[in-house]
């Protein structure tokens, strides 16, 4: 299967933008309700950072598929040890086992940056990214009941978690 991890550049922001309106204007796997600037992505997408990384996601055939990056789980120093993980991909590429495969090589980017901790937070409804989660053995560790709103429904977050076992505290924040 053996997707390929492409560090993200610049000029994959309208890539990353036309993928990630598509889960804004159609489903609640994302929680924005209106479609996001490409200044919006350059907010919580990681480009060109030494600690916390995106990456393009290519296809067997080499096909631009989704995209994946991992960030600052919160602001203050002491979290440096935790990392937030998110993936996307195009909606024609979903459950076709690549999200195994990209999760498995972010884990080892992660893990080798002397990160502890792994976050992701998914969406309630969002039936395919919880599999993808539990498959790779993240645990389910909290479900906030209606934690936001969209398309006139209360949604919940649920939060995963995976202890890499490394043990490095050195990370830089």
């Amino acid at each position: 299967m053996n997707v390929r991890l492409e560090e993200l550049q610049e000029s994959d922001l309208p890539f990353v933008k036309e993928v990630y309106d598509y889960y804004t204007l159609q489903s609640t796997a994302v929680y924005s309700i209106k479609p996001v600037s490409i200044e919006d992505i350059r907010s919580f997408l990681p480009v060109r950072d030494p600690v916390y990384r995106s990456y393009i996601i290519k296809s067997p055939g080499d096909e631009t598929i989704g995209f994946c990056y991992f960030n600052k789980f919160k602001p203050r120093e002491a979290y440096r040890i935790s990392v937030e993980l998110t993936i996307y991909f195009k909606q024609e590429f979903t459950g076709r086992g690549y999200g195994r495969d990209a999760m498995k090589q972010m884990e080892e980017i992660i893990k080798a940056g002397g990160f502890h901790n792994i976050v992701a937070l998914v969406g309630g409804e969002n039936e395919a990214s919880i599999r993808l989660f539990e498959k790779c053995g993240y645990a389910c560790c909290a479900h906030i009941k209606e934690a936001a709103e969209k398309f006139g429904r209360k949604l919940d977050l649920i939060i995963y978690q995976k202890i890499t076992g490394c043990a490095n505290n050195s990370v830089r924040f």
